[in-house]
């Protein structure tokens, strides 16, 4: 009788799963994220998050020689990418996006830190020796603003300010330069 009980069950379950819709199946996309309105529907992120297409979202950031925004960047192309010290496909990438930013002067890279202390940020620095820029956010507003729920996560910015591109996961170099040939 026992065993018949828990054969019942698991059919249920097995049911109710089979009939769920499809939509949860797919929680997360590694790679490419299409550009369709259906995107806000990948890695369940709000509606309110950034999406190819739209205009990214503006955010200020404070370097040594002073304060800037993603806005003042129009008319160059500009990478975001969303890291933290503890991620290891972050600081595997960043070899690749450091080469990427030497071999295009026009380039602008913005690796914005998750959550990690501007104090963190600076003991890691010399252990990457990036040339591009490492943006504390501190309380993760701005990686709320993009709508990031893992990492590593990169957005193409066109010259106009618009997001051509998402990309979640670690970027190999060929990925990284068909991304960056898809901004305009």
């Amino acid at each position: 009788m026992r065993h018949a009980i828990l054969l019942l069950s698991l059919t249920i379950i097995l049911t109710a799963c089979a009939s769920a819709p499809q939509q949860a199946s797919q929680p997360l996309v590694v790679g490419e994220t299409p550009i369709a309105p259906e995107s806000r529907l990948i890695d369940t992120k709000p509606d309110w998050a950034a999406i190819p297409g739209e205009r990214a979202p503006d955010f200020s950031y404070t370097l040594a020689d002073g304060a800037y925004k993603l806005s003042d960047l129009r008319g160059k192309p500009v990478v975001v990418n969303f890291w933290a010290t503890w991620c290891l496909p972050c600081v595997e990438e960043m070899p690749t996006l450091d080469a990427a930013h030497r071999a295009n002067p026009d380039l602008v890279i913005l690796a914005v830190n998750r959550n990690e202390s501007t104090d963190a940020i600076a003991a890691f620095a010399p252990k990457v020796g990036v040339s591009f820029p490492l943006i504390t956010d501190r309380d993760g507003v701005i990686g709320e603003r993009y709508g990031v729920i893992n990492l590593p996560t990169t957005f193409f910015i066109n010259r106009d300010g618009t997001i051509a591109a998402r990309h979640v996961g670690a970027l190999t170099a060929e990925r990284l330069a068909e991304r960056l040939a898809e901004i305009r």
